[in-house]
């Protein structure tokens, strides 16, 4: 498994998040929104690219997808599902669902407002 350093040089992994198959794509997803919507911010979307290529690794044989990411990985993974949250609609509880639990399994947002990108 990728130990999540990937766009972010030497940093170490702060979190392991643990996504389901359902999962994965809708944080993908996220991901790609979030890229898309930061077009000016090459930073922020260089990370999001590190977060995007982990979620391809393969899920183990449970099904589970274990993932390391850095504290920016982390911050932009939050930023992205959130930012997907408030952009669905109510016709789409199964995703926005989804997306809570994903939310549910990342640290507060405290925790998220104190990582300085």
């Amino acid at each position: 498994m990728s130990g999540g350093a990937s766009e972010a040089g030497d940093a170490p992994v702060e979190y392991h998040l643990l996504l389901d198959a359902e999962e994965v794509p809708v944080a993908a997803s996220a991901l790609r929104l979030l890229i898309a919507d930061e077009a000016h911010e090459p930073e922020i979307r260089a990370i999001a690219r590190g977060a995007l290529t982990l979620l391809d690794e393969p899920a183990d044989e449970r099904g589970l997808l274990r993932i390391g990411l850095t504290a920016p990985e982390m911050k932009i993974t939050h930023s992205a599902v959130r930012l997907l949250i408030n952009d669905s609609q109510r016709e789409q509880a199964e995703e926005r669902e989804i997306l809570w639990r994903i939310v549910g399994k990342l640290p507060d947002e405290h925790v998220m407002r104190a990582i300085v990108l």
